[in-house]
């Protein structure tokens, strides 16, 4: 129950200590997009202000029966390159569904780098080879690291193939991945990065690259693509043909569709992730399919991510609670 007297303040170090597991993250992500599929949880899609291709800001509001919560991610993205700031900057609010006393405040950008990773592996779940060993990245930032983590947790990852726009970032992490025990190389070629992988990321940052540079024709029988970065880094008029292309929430990729510049690909979707995880669609059917995974990020994830740790933080007493 929410205190009369305050609410729980947690900064990115203190959800940080929570050393949440790629399992655990993707486990409560799943279970809110199940509720999301039989009735028990709404997200609408995000609402904001768009500055320019790299600068925009985001209402991400959702309901979550199950948590008796109600929250918002409010989040603004900048190219902050060159004044070394950080790239994304976010805050999240959780309220009492049943008395709309604020719970809890927390930092979001903290969130937002692990719920990326944690969307992608339920997806895995229905989408991916349970044998899947070879991981392609393309972009070599945090999404990697944390999708790398979550991929490993549960698959035989062994070898991993790294592309960035620059040669010198994919070589800077793939020294961090062999130091790590895996088997990595960085390649210069994007198309390196997805020909013959079993998984591929893509997490290219908006307005890197002026126009789409990766082909669905490359992904490999059996391939599951997690387009992190709203596929904006494929061919649009190419997607279709794979096999699967299925989405988080049908809403919300129709709403970025009619963005200019936002997510090219207009549909169709074989289903989404509340409709897998509530059972109502099925994922890959044989070893050979070729799906994709279009995610552009639905509030409700990062809810579902939040409630979790303000749970362990509230348990092990971490956080500082503020007198409202």
């Amino acid at each position: 129950m929410p205190s009369k007297g305050g609410f729980r303040y947690l900064c990115g170090a203190d959800i940080e200590a929570l050393a949440l597991g790629p399992r655990e993250l993707a486990d409560a992500v799943q279970a809110a997009f199940r509720a999301l599929g039989t009735g028990g949880a709404q997200s609408v899609p995000k609402s904001g202000f768009r500055i320019s291709a790299s600068n925009f800001f985001h209402a991400m509001p959702a309901r979550y029966d199950a948590a008796g919560t109600v929250g918002i991610k409010w989040i603004g993205t900048a190219d902050n390159s060159a004044s070394g700031l950080p790239h994304i900057s976010s805050m999240i609010v959780l309220s009492d569904v049943r008395t709309a006393v604020i719970r809890a405040v927390m930092d979001g950008t903290a969130i937002t780098a692990i719920r990326p990773a944690a969307v992608s592996l339920v997806g895995a779940r229905f989408l991916a080879r349970k044998d899947s060993s070879r991981l392609g990245f393309i972009a070599c930032g945090t999404q990697a690291l944390s999708h790398l983590e979550a991929f490993a947790a549960e698959y035989p990852i062994r070898s991993v193939t790294c592309y960035s726009r620059r040669l010198s970032t994919a070589q800077s992490f793939a020294d961090k991945l062999r130091a790590g025990g895996f088997d990595a190389v960085a390649v210069p070629d994007a198309r390196q990065a997805v020909e013959g992988q079993d998984i591929v990321v893509s997490s290219v940052p908006r307005g890197s690259f002026a126009e789409p540079f990766l082909d669905p024709a490359w992904v490999s029988p059996g391939g599951y693509v997690s387009g992190v970065d709203l596929a904006r880094s494929w061919k649009p008029g190419a997607i279709r043909s794979l096999d699967l292309v299925m989405t988080d929430h049908r809403e919300q990729s129709l709403e970025e569709s009619r963005q200019p510049g936002v997510l090219p690909y207009a549909g169709d979707y074989d289903a989404d992730l509340a409709e897998l995880a509530a059972g109502g669609k099925t994922g890959r059917s044989n070893a050979s399919q070729r799906a994709m995974l279009i995610h552009p990020g639905l509030g409700l994830g990062d809810i579902a991510v939040a409630t979790l740790a303000l749970e362990r933080a509230a348990a092990r007493g971490l956080g500082t609670v503020l007198p409202r």
